[in-house]
């Protein structure tokens, strides 16, 4: 990996874990301006591996979205980017104890991972309408993604209130209310989101159907797409009619999203995808 590339990929970790640091803080101290500074520094980092993506799609002339190097970085990007726009509202400032170390998280996952793709061209991807497939897929999930942060701190907050505890992190953080909205907004734009990279994706599919060979839409990875776009349309429009709301829909958000996320990561590891998105490496 080129100093080009390895400076702004390692100064953004550090970046990502300043960040978590400083909102780790807050939990002790309570000043409101550790939360200020961690923005700063997760908005740095995200400046930086913005910058390792763009130049190795200009470098290499093909949007980076094969391999798991590429894939992971723009993940991160959209999860602390969904992040910081979450957090302008400053009642939600708090939640930033749930979010930021998250993100470092998968910043020392990606720092472990990543390198040795970041050393490689990326393949081409075949396709503007795959391309567009690809890259909703990887924002609907950081919403979904950042959704069951959420619901995690909402049920921190709803269990505090029930135990009647006063003082420390839940009693900084925002309302049950404010919580439980911001939880339904993430969720009201990420399933229409995955519902429209279905659509591409089957789309392209059939413009590609000579290419298919077997059963290729009952594979593994599509079959989850489906349950997840489902799950999350119907947690939507359930909360919508009030019937399903507060520590129930949290609790739900949080233990079904990380199901699918576990099992989609299998699937990925184990190459049980059943197609192929990539082009040649040449």
């Amino acid at each position: 990996m080129s100093l080009i590339i390895s400076i702004p990929f390692y100064s953004s970790i550090v970046a990502y874990l300043a960040a978590a640091a400083l909102a780790l803080r807050f939990v002790r101290a309570g000043d409101p301006a550790l939360l200020i500074r961690s923005k700063h520094a997760a908005a740095l980092g995200n400046t930086l591996l913005l910058v390792v993506f763009v130049y190795r799609w200009v470098h290499y002339g093909r949007l980076p979205l094969t391999g798991l190097g590429d894939p992971l970085n723009l993940f991160l990007v959209m999860c602390a980017g969904i992040i910081l726009i979450v957090q302008r509202d400053e009642h939600m400032r708090p939640v930033m104890t749930y979010y930021m170390p998250a993100l470092a998280i998968l910043a020392v996952v990606s720092g472990v991972f990543s390198p040795p793709y970041l050393a490689e061209s990326p393949k081409e991807l075949n396709g503007f309408l795959l391309s567009i497939h690809v890259v909703l897929v990887f924002f609907a999930f950081a919403l979904f993604f950042v959704a069951s942060l959420t619901s995690m701190a909402y049920v921190s907050k709803a269990q505090s209130l029930k135990r009647r505890t006063a003082g420390g992190l839940s009693a900084r953080l925002p309302s049950l209310e404010q919580i439980d909205k911001t939880l339904f907004r993430l969720i009201g734009v990420g399933y229409p989101a995955f519902a429209v990279t279905l659509v591409l994706g089957f789309s392209w599919a059939f413009m590609q159907r000579e290419e298919a060979t077997g059963f290729w839409f009952a594979s593994p990875r599509i079959i989850l797409a489906l349950v997840m776009v489902v799950f999350y349309a119907s947690s939507f429009h359930i909360r919508r009619m009030g019937l399903l709301r507060g520590p129930k829909l949290a609790y739900l958000v949080f233990f079904v999203s990380t199901a699918l996320f576990v099992s989609y990561l299998g699937i990925e590891l184990m190459q049980m995808g059943g197609y192929n998105f990539g082009g040649s490496s040449s």
